[in-house]
């Protein structure tokens, strides 16, 4: 709401509501883009900057663990340089747990992020919900938690096959 405030009323640097502006042709394709992109702006600012602490927390923490461990001393002992110490030794070991944290937040970008798309008027699976919320329609609800629970589902799938790629000793 803050940011609406701020950049559509105070500023009028972006469109308040919708994917497109209401009632617009567009004579091509890259106008139809460059207005989508307009409306885009803020719902994909406010669903990162929700996020981005969250990681970067998370990041910052995992490695401040992962550098005390004996390779790393061991590593930097043997006198490589302390840009490839930390992309090469330290950073792979720290990426598992932001793996498991992408899983776990695939299921809250599928869902359409309920209040973003509400308050943005953005189409999407978070608005259908809400709608379906208020009209009491249950098996659309239904069938909207299944697709959630599958792509969570299929998310943490996909991160434990990547924790495989990444550390050869969660394959064993």
């Amino acid at each position: 709401m803050i940011m609406l405030v701020i950049f559509c009323v105070g500023l009028r640097l972006f469109p308040t509501s919708g994917m497109f502006t209401p009632g617009k042709s567009f004579a091509t394709t890259a106008a139809m883009l460059h207005d989508l992109l307009r409306h885009a702006v803020l719902p994909i600012l406010t669903m990162s900057l929700v996020l981005i602490g969250e990681y970067a927390l998370t990041m910052r923490n995992t490695l401040i663990d992962v550098l005390s461990e004996d390779y790393i001393v061991t590593a930097r002992a043997k006198g490589f340089r302390e840009r490839y110490v930390l992309f090469k030794h330290a950073l792979p070991n720290g990426l598992l747990p932001m793996i498991t944290i992408v899983a776990i937040n695939i299921g809250f970008v599928v869902a359409g992020a309920i209040q973003i798309e509400t308050i943005f008027s953005w189409p999407g699976l978070g608005r259908l919900m809400y709608e379906a919320l208020n009209a009491r329609d249950y098996p659309l609800l239904q069938g909207i938690f299944l697709l959630v629970t599958v792509s969570v589902v299929l998310a943490n799938l996909l991160a434990d096959i990547t924790y495989s790629y990444i550390d050869p000793r969660v394959k064993n």
